[in-house]
């Protein structure tokens, strides 16, 4: 078998391609850092900065207080806003239960056979999502990731608005991928954040919201992994990405696989037979 591992592993690793959606994130009311693709919001009393670099774009949010009063974020009253779709920034205790049952077989024969052992489990748990309030000190900041982007039906996007372009990797030779550019009003991905915050000064409190806006202007559909892409050695704030497996290794991880494994293992016993005839 041994002679044969080598070629499972290649066939394994073959088996698990990937397709992966680069996309590049553009505002249209927030300024944009060029040298780290973060987006950057700032007035008398704060500065705002968001960063969506990673798998899904995690949506971080880095508030710093310029006041020399405290200052606070309600995310219950703060949203991630996609299309009239508004999902809140702030969560309560979710918890889990989940119940698992089955049989296993032991490693010693029992009479004629191997030994059958069931078993019964439960499992239960809490994840606790951001809290309802944030408090910022003066003179201080704060950074939240309360959610990531929910999957984009990127297949909706037509074959059509894809050209065919060089992608740029490091220490290796660039790829061929295909790639689509957008403006605010085609983009297959609109969204705004909403932010509610406040300062108190007693018993009185001051409200106010802002709310920045963001659209996919570039995407890039390829076969080479994002990281790397010369374009994310930096990690560039605006650029996220997102995979998938191909139709051939969602086939080739099930049956495929298990067949390959079969018949690997009678080709190395007759390897083993033609072997000791040999000798």
């Amino acid at each position: 078998m041994r002679k044969i591992f080598p070629f499972l592993i290649a066939i394994v690793s073959f088996s698990s391609c990937s397709r992966y959606y680069v996309s590049t994130l553009e505002s249209s009311n927030t300024l944009k850092n060029e040298a780290t693709g973060e987006f950057k919001f700032e007035n008398d009393t704060l500065a705002i900065t968001y960063n969506f670099h990673g798998v899904n774009a995690p949506i971080s949010i880095e508030l710093y207080n310029k006041l020399n009063e405290p200052l606070y974020v309600n995310w219950q009253k703060s949203a991630l806003i996609k299309g009239d779709r508004a999902t809140s920034y702030s969560g309560k205790q979710m918890t889990f239960n989940a119940k698992l049952s089955g049989s296993s077989l032991g490693g010693f024969e029992h009479f004629n056979g191997l030994e059958t052992t069931d078993y019964n489990a439960k499992i239960s748990g809490a994840a606790t999502l951001p809290e309802e309030i944030s408090f910022i000190p003066p003179k201080s900041r704060i950074t939240k990731v309360p959610l990531t982007l929910a999957q984009i039906d990127y297949k909706a996007i037509s074959d059509t608005l894809y050209q065919r372009s060089y992608i740029a990797l490091t220490g290796r030779p660039g790829v061929w991928a295909k790639e689509a550019s957008f403006n605010s009003q085609n983009s297959p991905l609109n969204f705004k954040s909403y932010l509610t915050l406040y300062t108190q000064n007693q018993n009185e409190q001051h409200n106010f919201s802002l709310r920045q806006d963001f659209y996919i202007s570039n995407l890039i559909k390829t076969g080479a992994n994002p990281k790397v892409m010369t374009a994310m050695e930096r990690k560039p704030g605006n650029i996220f990405y997102y995979s998938e497996a191909t139709g051939y290794g969602k086939a080739m991880t099930g049956v495929g696989i298990g067949a390959l494994v079969a018949g690997a293992a009678a080709a190395d016993l007759s390897l083993n037979k033609d072997e000791k005839k040999g000798n």
